[in-house]
């Protein structure tokens, strides 16, 4: 199933309101010239979800990590896994490290990510994060238990990702996610 992504947020409402601020004119210039009115401080643009996009995006790391360091041996009975990953994503992942550990494969590196949060719903008091990733798996190769390359396998290159994540018991959980193959991002 696709999940289409999208920016949103109260960022524009916050853009909309500093390009208000900036339009007012000095009262003693009367030219026209766009001036700080004295003893305010510098606006600076802040972004009031900085800290849910931080902690959804370190979930969605914890999540990597995790499976990398369960692939390092195949264990796909890591309990760690369940620390970030839940549902439909935790299967995905133990399901993909049985199946390593059935073939006597191994998984060595690590993957690149650039992960970004693109929407946090309800706006306030966020329940549910999607991200959209761009995984480049070319570190992150399949390896017999012996340690030598497997033959075959899926092409390395960068992945499309996107993951939805939701809020439980006050922590964030990655539930699903779609990694498309090489060459989509």
């Amino acid at each position: 199933m696709r999940r289409r992504c999208a920016l949103s947020g109260p960022l524009a409402t916050w853009i909309a309101t500093l390009g208000t601020l900036a339009a007012c004119t000095s009262a003693t210039g009367g030219t026209g010239a766009t001036s700080k009115p004295a003893g305010l401080p510098a606006t600076t643009l802040v972004d009031p979800q900085a800290s849910v996009k931080q902690a959804v995006l370190t979930a969605y790391r914890g999540m990597w990590q995790e499976f990398v360091s369960a692939a390092r041996t195949a264990d796909w009975n890591a309990s760690e896994l369940g620390e970030y990953a839940t549902g439909d994503a935790l299967i995905v992942l133990r399901h993909g490290l049985w199946l390593a550990h059935e073939k006597e494969q191994i998984v060595k590196g690590e993957p690149i990510l650039r992960p970004e949060v693109t929407s946090l719903t309800p706006v306030t008091e966020p329940a549910k994060a999607q991200v959209a990733d761009c995984v480049d798996d070319t570190g992150f190769l399949v390896h017999t238990r012996s340690g030598k390359r497997a033959d075959g396998g899926a092409a390395t290159g960068r992945h499309r990702t996107t993951a939805d994540l939701a809020l439980r018991k006050g922590s964030w959980y990655v539930t699903t996610f779609v990694l498309r193959e090489a060459g989509t991002c």
